[in-house]
């Protein structure tokens, strides 16, 4: 007998435990098939609140800033679809002309939560290092978002401070100016190679009074130059010394930056010097006399 019961007490615990999932799937089936016409809801944007920043391919090519931009359905997803217009916001400064959107308005299909259009700068048609603001408003009548922040979209945005050189490595090319390893230089020259440059006149101060050593041979070497601001200098050799008869080999290795927004290019070379053979350079191995820094600097404009 107790057996019997037993069994008619889990039958029934069963029984009262699936007839509560049923009704709970029917209540959902209910709220998202058969959605309330006359239920309320609101939109709002997603992200609202963006920082962006144009790039630059290494070839030097302009890179937009794009973004989605989203707006979501709170409350029940509806039977028919939502449209939900955009104005751009009066106090933009990122003027029509710099930007593209693909639509004016944005589509919630029915029985769904969000929707959204592409946004992309022009980068070139954006101010040089300056941020400027893009706001978009969004209007859905009554459905509006009662929060100020979810309705108004803003967007900072800079194009990266970054003017490409119009020929290429051949407008680095012409006579240099301005600080070489703690020296003023007035020595350094580049001329076209290729595609690369050739440099001479680099480190002739540093050599000549710091290590105390007079250039005999050489004293040039190749540098490349990258569309996307940047310049490289491979390990190879640059010149030969003479102290007291004898003769030493000296490498260079560096990399760096070009910058072509102003009157004249300019050029930022971080670069040591090598005894053939080993791995730390001059500036590294006797950075106790250079202020503690492992590393040589030229500063030069064209």
């Amino acid at each position: 007998m107790k057996n019997i019961f037993k069994f008619f007490l889990a039958l029934s615990i069963t029984g009262i435990f699936l007839f509560s999932c049923d009704k709970k799937e029917v209540g959902f089936d209910a709220l998202t098939s058969n959605p309330d016409p006359n239920a309320t809801y609101y939109v709002q944007f997603l992200n609202a609140s963006k920082t962006m920043e144009t790039g630059v391919t290494e070839t030097g090519s302009l890179v937009d800033a794009t973004s989605s931009i989203a707006v979501s359905l709170m409350g029940t997803p509806q039977k028919d679809a939502i449209t939900v217009n955009l104005t751009p916001d009066a106090a933009n400064t990122l003027t029509a002309n710099m930007y593209t959107l693909s639509a004016n308005s944005i589509t919630i299909p029915a029985g769904k939560t969000s929707g959204s259009v592409n946004f992309s700068t022009i980068a070139a048609k954006m101010p040089v290092g300056q941020t400027v603001k893009f706001g978009l408003n969004l209007s859905a009548g009554e459905h509006n978002s009662p929060s100020a922040t979810g309705i108004k979209l803003t967007y900072n945005l800079k194009r990266i401070n970054f003017c490409p050189l119009e020929n290429g490595a051949a407008s680095l090319v012409g006579s240099w100016n301005g600080t070489d390893a703690g020296y003023p230089s007035s020595l350094i020259k580049t001329v076209l190679k290729g595609t690369a440059l050739t440099v001479s006149g680099m480190n002739v101060g540093f050599i000549n009074d710091f290590w105390g050593e007079d250039i005999s041979v050489g004293g040039s070497f190749t540098m490349t130059v990258k569309g996307n601001g940047t310049v490289d200098i491979p390990r190879q050799y640059i010149f030969t010394t003479v102290y007291k008869g004898a003769l030493s080999d000296y490498e260079i290795k560096g990399s760096g930056k070009w910058e072509n927004c102003g009157n004249k290019p300019k050029l930022t070379i971080i670069y040591d010097i090598y005894y053939v053979g080993e791995d730390k350079g001059l500036a590294a191995q006797y950075a106790s006399y250079l202020n503690n820094i492992p590393y040589l600097t030229a500063e030069i404009s064209l």
